[in-house]
């Protein structure tokens, strides 16, 4: 099973330098990208003494983004997990963004990989790592005097699925408040 994850990682890589190179192809003007994307900053979600945060960027022209759960206990932060880390104990390399997408207007739709598990450890042996589907919609912009901006997020795997696939841990229905 290890054979099939360092596979699939392998993979992943490739794909993204592909992607990259053609996203690099496809650029336009970054500053104006930024300028219109209202999905871009940092998001949170707060349940109790834990907090969800998704970081979106703008890289090549695509919306990407990692995400971290954190939780709060007397002003200290301490970090469950997050998707920008390693990706295994054999490889020193970081995730590349686990959130790839592109918006229109109030809406962005994109994938996501829950990499928040530890899917070395024996009770997920058999399981793959699969992208969901994300869906992000604005609904309170900044135009408000004093209000944040929300967005809801949604997240689910897709009908082509596979069977084996790993459990989400993340939040999939939820409301961000935008606070960067």
């Amino acid at each position: 099973m290890k054979t099939l994850y360092t596979a699939f990682i392998i993979f992943t890589i490739i794909a993204s330098g592909l992607e990259n190179f053609f996203d690099h192809e496809l650029k336009t003007n970054d500053k104006e990208i930024l300028q219109q994307n209202p999905f871009i900053g940092t998001w949170e979600w707060q349940n109790g003494n834990r907090i969800f945060r998704v970081f979106l960027f703008n890289q090549n022209s695509t919306t990407k983004g990692h995400f971290e759960m954190i939780e709060v206990n007397n002003g200290v932060e301490t970090t469950i997990y997050k998707s920008n880390k390693p990706y295994n104990t054999q490889t020193p390399q970081n995730w590349h963004p686990v959130i790839s997408g592109g918006y229109y207007e109030n809406s962005f739709d994109g994938r996501i990989m829950d990499n928040s598990l530890n899917y070395e450890a024996p009770q997920w042996d058999g399981f793959t790592l699969w992208h969901s589907r994300l869906r992000m919609k604005i609904l309170q912009a900044n135009n408000c005097i004093g209000c944040s901006t929300t967005a809801s997020w949604k997240v689910a795997y897709s009908d082509l699925t596979p069977s084996n696939k790993l459990p989400l841990n993340i939040p999939t229905d939820i409301v961000l408040t935008k606070v960067q």
